[in-house]
């Protein structure tokens, strides 16, 4: 069969399989919640995916690239075009976001206390993490024997770390308009503070001058929410898009090597789910509701490997699902996508690095692992706005600990089944996260998190 006629039949495929997922969440959506909706669509693009790979044999080794690249360009249409929707909405939902939960603020203390217990559950979160990490590498002795190939070295790209000092500087927008066009969500974050609180000023000398601005505020703030809500729900549609691209772009093969690895990761990666849901039982919060609730963000950052992405939707799912209240949802979880990434910035540089550790034949101990946990919890605050933050993690944890970067060239081939569980990781330490510190703030909302859920979309 030719790589036209093949190309062809999958697209038209892909078009009816498009068409079912319509009839799933429009003419079904009584019978199915949301969050199975958004599971059914996962499983329907793996599906579709895996099949894919499976028929590819039907044309020519030779063209196989090219059928794959045909292929997928055409649900990347959906796929793509989804999650330039979500980037869309980041700037313009947070911006206005935190501008009205600082300016309807009785209580200027209360947002102290919160940034001061948000940056210490993160930081506390990270360094676990990074202890789970490490003991489950160590475990299965990670990286013993392993010999990188030669002619690799040339994968391992370095990235670039500007050290934290440099970053954090990096967070003040110098231009507000550049910091919305590049999406830099802290220095949007940092400018629309200065301006709530200098609105907060002006207001305790002429409540009455600022208060055409807040109406102004709260409308555009309800517009923007609508918004949000709209591109909801069509995320079953968008996780069906992406998965079939990944599925079949790569299909079960990447699983067959580096089966340790595999193993070392996902047990990490499930270890920091069950710290992550005893964070949550300590504070009350049954963890079965909780993820019932917050199924949407999970799946979308799975997906999409996303965490800016999805950020948009876990705010909403917080606020409407979780309970937790707008100033603590707003604030925490924008925070977690930029400090505190249990995936990407606690678990996968302490794996790497008790690998590499092994494989060069370093010594591990007692001072070593202190100092590589010391480094893992204040790099986690320097990621920020950068791309690839996984690897910039590890870049700026092995440079601290002296150790080669090299290696890290041996798991890209199967880093992006791996940053999916990483993405989705992070996104539900921001969630605990946020829920926690409410829980403590005294302001989480027990009536909407026992409530049915309410994102029938």
């Amino acid at each position: 069969m030719s790589a036209i006629v093949f190309s062809s039949i999958w697209v038209v495929i892909l078009i009816l399989l498009f068409f079912l997922l319509i009839h799933i969440n429009v003419n079904l959506k009584k019978k199915f919640k949301f969050s199975t909706r958004i599971i059914i669509s996962t499983v329907l693009g793996f599906a579709a995916g895996i099949v894919f790979q499976s028929t590819l044999g039907l044309v020519g080794a030779a063209e196989h690239e090219v059928v794959i690249k045909n292929v997928t360009n055409a649900a990347s249409l959906v796929g793509r075009g989804f999650t330039s929707l979500l980037k869309m909405i980041v700037i313009p939902l947070v911006g206005l976001s935190v501008y009205n939960s600082i300016i309807n603020s009785k209580n200027n203390e209360n947002l102290r206390k919160l940034t001061i217990k948000s940056v210490v559950y993160y930081t506390a979160t990270v360094a676990i993490s990074a202890i789970i990490g490490i003991v489950v590498a160590m475990t299965f002795k990670l990286g013993v024997g392993m010999k990188l190939p030669e002619g690799m070295e040339a994968w391992a790209g370095k990235g670039e770390y500007k050290g934290l000092v440099d970053v954090v500087v990096s967070f003040i927008p110098s231009n507000i308009f550049k910091a919305m066009t590049e999406t830099s969500v802290i220095g949007v974050v940092i400018f629309t503070a200065f301006l709530g609180f200098a609105t907060n000023r002006v207001g305790l000398k002429n409540p009455e001058k600022i208060k055409p601005l807040k109406d102004v505020t709260e409308a555009l703030f309800s517009v923007m929410t609508s918004v949000t809500i709209t591109i909801i729900k069509i995320i079953p549609y968008g996780v069906a898009a992406l998965m079939f691209d990944l599925t079949a772009s790569y299909g079960l093969e990447v699983f067959k090597n580096l089966v340790t690895y595999l193993i070392v990761m996902f047990i990490s990666l499930g270890l920091v789910v069950t710290m992550q849901s005893l964070n949550l039982a300590i504070h009350g919060v049954n963890p079965l509701r909780y993820y019932k609730k917050v199924t949407a963000p999970l799946v979308l950052s799975f997906t999409t490997t996303s965490s800016m992405g999805t950020l948009p939707v876990t705010i909403e799912t917080l606020e409407k699902e979780v309970g937790v209240s707008s100033s603590t949802a707003n604030f925490t979880a924008t925070l977690g996508t930029t400090i505190g990434m249990n995936g990407c910035a606690g678990v996968f540089p302490a794996v790497i690095a008790i690998m590499i550790a092994n494989m060069n034949g370093i010594a591990i101990t007692p001072v070593f692992l202190i100092s590589l946990i010391t480094v893992i919890a204040l790099g986690s605050f320097g990621m920020a706005g950068v791309p690839g933050t996984a690897y910039i993690a590890a870049t700026v944890v092995l440079g601290g600990m002296g150790l080669p970067f090299a290696p890290v060239a041996l798991v890209l081939p199967i880093d992006s089944i791996i940053d999916m569980g990483r993405t989705a990781i992070n996104v539900n330490g921001a969630m605990v996260v946020s829920t926690v510190v409410d829980k403590e703030m005294g302001t989480f909302n027990e009536e909407v998190f026992k409530g049915e859920r309410i994102s029938e979309a």
